[in-house]
């Protein structure tokens, strides 16, 4: 049976979050808001957790999965190498909708990480993804709460026609704003490439990344 968390982000809601964070510390997931759709939260460290997203979306297993961290500390835990033009990204942009490719450290699992040997990374400006991560204290997957091949959920009413009783605990936290997610780029020292354009548009990380 799913237990459903509702909360208003303007009440206190601490004691909600250590509720859905207990699901994350027993190896399970969790759909939760962020500031651009519904997403499916584990434990990113933990790979039986990881494995039961795939499982639940569908999704194919060489397919990689984004990953929210809290601040720049568990930044440096999920990735190997944070070059001085990814900063300057993460300082313009973070927390916000943009997901950063990074060199993955060896602690993520395979199955997060790029063809190309690489992690999403990103810090979410939603107040309860925020706090979810921030108590949790690792960092957690970022994957759209949907079946793979459809579209993504902006309510917890989509979240349940697509996942059932199938997760354990869903946060509730009001309905998202129809967005086009995060935008995604991937850079070395010397280059950068818009994987996909969202809500920041890719003229402002291309300017900042000349800058």
């Amino acid at each position: 049976m799913t237990e459903l968390i509702q909360i208003n982000p303007r009440e206190p809601y601490l004691q909600d979050i250590d509720r859905a964070v207990g699901y994350l510390k027993k190896g399970e997931v969790i759909a939760y808001p962020t500031e651009t759709i519904y997403g499916l939260g584990a434990d990113v460290l933990d790979r039986k957790a990881v494995k039961k997203i795939y499982d639940l979306k569908s999704r194919d297993y060489g397919l990689p999965i984004a990953i929210l961290i809290a601040d720049l500390k568990m930044l440096r835990m999920v990735a190997s190498e944070v070059s001085d033009r990814a900063l300057n990204l993460v300082r313009k942009f973070w927390p916000g909708a943009l997901t950063i490719l990074f060199p993955a450290s060896d602690a993520i699992p395979k199955g997060l990480v790029t063809n190309t040997g690489k992690v999403g990374v990103r810090i979410s400006s939603h107040p309860i993804a925020s706090a979810i991560v921030q108590t949790f204290g690792r960092p957690i997957t970022t994957t759209s709460a949907n079946l793979s091949g459809f579209p993504p959920s902006l309510s917890i009413k989509h979240v349940k026609k697509y996942f059932k009783d199938k997760l354990p605990c869903i946060v509730d936290g009001g309905e998202c704003e129809p967005s086009r997610g995060s935008t995604v780029v991937d850079l070395s020292d010397e280059s950068m490439r818009i994987i996909r354009e969202g809500m920041v548009p890719a003229e402002d990380v291309i300017r900042c990344f000349q800058g």
